[in-house]
């Protein structure tokens, strides 16, 4: 049988359940078989990776990274930090990723968007898949590590201005429902394919309606920039965790969100409506005690965290396997279900066929040792980062 590579003995999170002791094969760029060994034939394949004690997962998908790779951030006007955050986080294990861009002066976040949106067309075999806006359209008055200087009003005509900016690239966009005109743009965005998500928001709960109306259908890290949940004055996240039509995203660092929380959220929402993100700016691989900025912003790591002069968290040095890991430890969740929510419930959110372990999918995935450390990464059937050579 002509096939190209097969790892073998490694435990196969679909993610919907777990082949033990299993095998993956791949062919061209697609997974061949996925099976017990027993039951795989692999003697064929062209080079053959032995994985007792690892965990092959699917490549991650994350939905929110402005930054990381030590100090370099999507928002750059250079090439080159997209390319190092791509290198980056495919070493971390994300075959998928949407390169976030905050908001700026109207020419340049429009120069943002034009520079990122012709990398993503130029380069096919990258893992940035797709553009995330946060902003421009937030409400200051939650405006968490945003400048509030470079918030925008919503308009249509702003919209479609950024729009053709990004060569049509952009994915998803974080806007905050209550403002002027927002639902306006969240309607017009969603006739584009872009996914609307709600965030830095005060909106009510009936507001959160009338934006799922109009086309939105995620929220953006939930419980930050967002007002808590309120008996007699449902808001934002009341809505999140009622409506089955939005999905919502998680930063699961354990500061952003404590770990009690983030096990309601497992009890609540489900893991079926949770995406885990990173949020990582440019301080992710950065070491204790550097500063860079955001937005014109200073940001310190410290304690892990990413800080800025007030005390205001910023974003995170996450990456998506230390997301899985300490859901595991911190709720008691499943792998299965801490998995998914990483793979499978992101790549349905933009539409992507990939984050499913099965005959035919790209053969996008990531090989992990027992403490979850990212030690090969295959995208499209090739080995883009490895340390078991």
């Amino acid at each position: 049988m002509n096939l190209d590579l097969a790892f073998v003995g490694a435990d196969i999170v679909t993610p919907f359940r777990i082949v033990k002791k299993g095998v993956l094969t791949t062919k061209k760029e697609r997974i061949y078989h996925v099976g017990p060994e027993s039951k795989n034939d692999y003697s064929g394949a062209q080079k053959i990776f032995e994985l007792k004690d690892k965990y092959i997962v699917p490549g991650f998908i994350d939905l929110l990274v402005h930054g990381g790779a030590g100090g370099y951030g999507f928002s750059d006007e250079s090439i080159e930090s997209i390319e190092k955050i791509s290198n980056y986080f495919l070493k971390q294990g994300s075959t998928s990723l949407l390169a976030s861009l905050h908001a700026k002066p109207k020419q340049a976040l429009l120069d943002d968007l034009q520079r990122v949106g012709r990398y993503i067309k130029s380069n096919p075999d990258s893992n940035i898949v797709g553009i995330h806006m946060e902003g421009p359209y937030l409400n200051p008055e939650l405006k968490g590590a945003m400048n509030a200087n470079y918030l925008w009003k919503p308009s249509i005509a702003s919209f479609k201005e950024m729009w053709k900016a990004s060569e049509k690239t952009m994915k998803m966009m974080t806007i905050s429902p209550e403002l002027d005109g927002a639902l306006d743009v969240i309607r017009e965005a969603s006739f584009h394919g872009v996914v609307c998500s709600i965030g830095h928001s005060t909106a009510s709960y009936e507001i959160v309606d009338l934006a799922i109306d109009n086309g939105a259908a995620h929220v953006t890290h939930m419980f930050n920039a967002m007002k808590p949940m309120q008996h007699r004055n449902p808001g934002v996240a009341t809505a999140a965790l009622l409506r089955d039509e939005l999905k919502i995203q998680l930063i699961a660092d354990t500061y952003h969100v404590h770990p009690a929380t983030m096990e309601f959220l497992m009890k609540s929402k489900t893991p079926k409506g949770i995406v885990l993100i990173t949020d990582s700016i440019r301080v992710g691989g950065m070491h204790e005690g550097e500063a860079t900025q955001f937005s014109d912003q200073k940001v310190t790591l410290s304690g892990n965290k990413a800080v800025m002069e007030d005390g205001t968290i910023a974003g995170s040095t996450l990456t998506l396997n230390r997301a899985i890991k300490n859901i595991l430890e911190t709720t008691g969740a499943k792998l299965t279900d801490a998995t998914r929510m990483a793979t499978v419930n992101p790549a349905k959110v933009i539409k992507l066929d990939k984050g499913i372990l099965s005959s035919g999918k790209p053969a996008d995935f990531v090989v992990l040792n027992r403490d979850f450390d990212v030690e090969m990464t295959i995208m499209n059937g090739e080995i883009r980062y490895t340390k078991l050579d």
